[in-house]
């Protein structure tokens, strides 16, 4: 399952899953199922009300990162005008980043382009170790033709290699699974993909959640990836 970039939410719903109303999504793999909190829009306002005071941001402000005028905030933010997720989700982000004690820069002044590893829905489980093995991941994105799916884990294959998700095959469990092909196997994780100008904050704390996070700008086939590790370098440098 892949969720859009919505994610500055997720720092919000981790800290706040009280105010918030669950909406129930399924994995690929039944027994893990994903619960997606989204905030009440009463909490949400209030949220970016309170992230706006300290972090001394004036409305005027807020108006430039929507390109609306000062009024038009002040009624989204008074309830007496509808605010969308959208909006709320660059708000959010963006006082996140003014909060934020990480760099004030996007994602993607540091995280370097390189040459994204990937796997295919008709390429077999083995080839899918294979890559990670030899690349040191924990993760490799999957696609079905120029279509971003999700990703392949470590974590998946093993609890694939310990509950087969089919009840009948040939020999032993591990010499089927090793020869299934991936779209077949369930052994895909949820991630999630942001625009190459999100804030660095944003992706970090979607990283707390997600094994990698996808950048691009068209949200159906991203082209690169960011991992924990790109966050490491900073205290390299």
């Amino acid at each position: 399952m892949v969720l859009p970039a919505f994610a500055p939410f997720w720092l919000f719903l981790s800290r706040h899953k009280s105010w918030s109303s669950p909406l129930y999504a399924m994995n690929r793999d039944r027994r893990d199922p994903t619960f997606l909190y989204l905030p009440q829009a009463e909490d949400l306002l209030r949220l970016i009300d309170e992230w706006a005071d300290r972090a001394k941001v004036p409305r005027a402000e807020l108006a430039e990162v929507l390109d609306e005028d000062k009024s038009t905030i002040t009624r989204m933010l008074s309830d007496k005008h509808g605010l969308r997720y959208d909006q709320a989700a660059d708000l959010v982000n963006y006082l996140m980043q003014r909060l934020s004690p990480l760099p004030n820069q996007t994602i993607d002044s540091i995280s370097r382009p390189r040459d994204l590893v990937k796997v295919f829905v008709h390429e077999t489980v083995a080839t899918a170790a294979a890559k990670l093995i030899d690349g040191n991941f924990t993760q490799v994105p999957l696609y079905d033709g120029d279509k971003y799916l999700g990703l392949v884990t470590d974590r998946m294959i093993l609890e694939r290699m310990l509950h087969p998700n089919i009840q009948k095959f040939t020999g032993n469990w591990i010499d089927t699974l090793r020869n299934m092909r991936i779209g077949e196997a369930e052994i895909i994780e949820t991630s999630a993909i942001y625009r190459p100008d999100s804030s660095t904050s944003s992706v970090a704390s979607a990283l707390t959640h997600f094994y990698a996070v996808m950048l691009g700008e068209d949200m159906k086939a991203p082209s690169r990836i960011v991992t924990r590790w790109d966050f490491l370098k900073l205290l390299k440098d």
